[in-house]
């Protein structure tokens, strides 16, 4: 995973989609957050997270209202996670389709890490900011979505599934919370809280076939994210150092160093001999 804060440009839209719905003006909202179009064109493409930071930023500046971010539920469940709702829908359990999700969320974003803990007879899924602490209207987005979602799954209403949520002090998603009648407390990051033994509580959209099948496409992906990533790496040792072509393949995890070569020229277009000599 790549070490700059990122979020997918798939949430970007999902963002710009409900400013538009609610009247502001999206070319407006772009160039006021410095984010350019061709940064959205693409499915997977990465915006810098500091850029949707600042799009959130410039949405509140423009008159969007403080629930702004829990009105994005919709958007968030059908647009930005795409295949990976399929995968967390069709595992066998709850707890099968969180690991999947604490697994995979980085290819969405690797400014906020999912855990999950248990303890007590309580598992808590906390939901932390990587850095910066996220804007409140991405963290009411992102919680309000776990909640519906998980319900949905097990086919429960949010109030018999979650004993608590907790929210930051600045997020607004408390009053949709208690209205379904999920109890709201205050913490320094979003965390929900239910009982351990949902965990192991089979899915309604329980499909081993279709859940191993997007299995295997997402962990397949998430390989090649990492390779495209060491890549990167590779060309920082190249020019940053002396290192034999040799020992730069062997630290990346190359059995051999022309499969190395190969993967470089594929991804680059160049050897990194080729690189290495400014060609």
């Amino acid at each position: 995973m790549t070490s700059q804060p990122f979020i997918s440009s798939a949430f970007t839209r999902t963002i710009l989609s409900h400013a538009r719905q609610s009247g502001l003006c999206q070319e407006q909202l772009l160039q006021r957050a410095g984010i350019c179009l061709s940064l959205l064109e693409g499915q997977d493409l990465h915006v810098p997270a500091h850029l949707v930071e600042r799009l959130w930023h410039e949405c509140e500046r423009a008159g969007a209202g403080v629930s702004f971010g829990c009105e994005l539920v919709n958007g968030m469940a059908t647009t930005t996670l795409r295949g990976l709702n399929i995968l967390l829908d069709s595992a066998a359990t709850l707890r099968a389709s969180l690991a999947c999700f604490t697994e995979f969320m980085p290819r969405v974003t690797n400014c906020v890490v999912a855990e999950l803990e248990e303890g007590g007879g309580q598992a808590r899924l906390h939901l932390r900011s990587v850095g910066q602490q996220t804007h409140f209207f991405g963290l009411d987005a992102a919680t309000l979505t776990l909640v519906r979602n998980i319900a949905r799954r097990l086919g429960r209403a949010p109030a018999e599934v979650f004993v608590a949520v907790h929210l930051t002090p600045q997020q607004a998603a408390g009053q949709w919370l208690r209205s379904v009648g999920v109890e709201v407390q205050s913490g320094g990051h979003p965390c929900l809280t239910l009982p351990s033994s949902s965990l192991d509580e089979p899915l309604l959209g329980a499909n081993g076939f279709l859940h191993q099948s997007m299995l295997r496409h997402w962990q397949t992906a998430a390989v090649q994210h990492a390779r495209s990533d060491s890549l990167e790496m590779a060309r920082h040792w190249l020019t940053a150092g002396d290192q034999p072509i040799e020992r730069i393949a062997e630290r990346l995890g190359y059995r051999q160093p022309s499969n190395f070569i190969r993967a470089f020229r594929k991804q680059f277009g160049i050897t990194p001999k080729q690189f290495r000599l400014g060609l």
